[in-house]
């Protein structure tokens, strides 16, 4: 009987062991774990559109400075015919001198916004008119795409890419 009484509490002792371990590997595994990312919502979709609108604004105010807030440091603009624009002060220079070939009129009509925690993207359509001192009025029309990333509690530009469906040059109707 001895034995056989030995034999039950080894046997609890070595279950209870094994609880225990389990217990202390699934708290160790879970400590380790990444922190889940959060999700993207309805919220962050409407809130990068209202971003969209107040950049459209603020381009046809004619503010490169103000204009250059929505790009973080490290921000990429790859416009259409030209080399690609790195950095928030050379992206500024880009919107000084699209100021000084007359560019205004900005519309743009975002189509679609998707995006996984902290990262997004938009795509839409855009038109923008140039009317400079000297020289014809021109239009430009086509489509975008923006890679929005959240840092310091706000929607920034990370990267701007762009893409005329219209030749170069189209003169202005009058």
């Amino acid at each position: 009987m001895r034995n056989q009484r030995e034999t039950t509490t080894s046997l609890t002792a070595a279950k209870a062991l094994l609880v225990a371990a389990t217990t202390a590997a699934s708290i160790a595994a879970g400590a380790c774990a990444a922190p889940a990312q959060p999700g993207f919502t309805p919220a962050d979709a409407t809130a990068i559109r209202q971003r969209t609108q107040e950049f459209k604004a603020t381009f046809n105010a004619k503010d490169p400075d103000k204009l250059a807030a929505f790009y973080p440091v490290e921000a990429v603009l790859m416009p259409p015919n030209a080399p690609t624009v790195r950095g928030k002060d050379s992206i500024r220079d880009f919107f000084k001198e699209l100021y000084a070939q007359g560019g205004t009129d900005l519309d743009l009509e975002t189509r679609d916004v998707r995006g996984q925690g902290t990262m997004a993207y938009e795509s839409g359509t855009y038109s923008l008119n140039r009317r400079p001192s000297t020289g014809s009025a021109t239009r430009d029309r086509g489509k975008y795409l923006l890679i929005w990333r959240h840092q310091n509690g706000t929607w920034a530009i990370e990267s701007t890419i762009w893409s005329s469906d219209l030749p170069e040059v189209v003169p202005l109707a009058n």
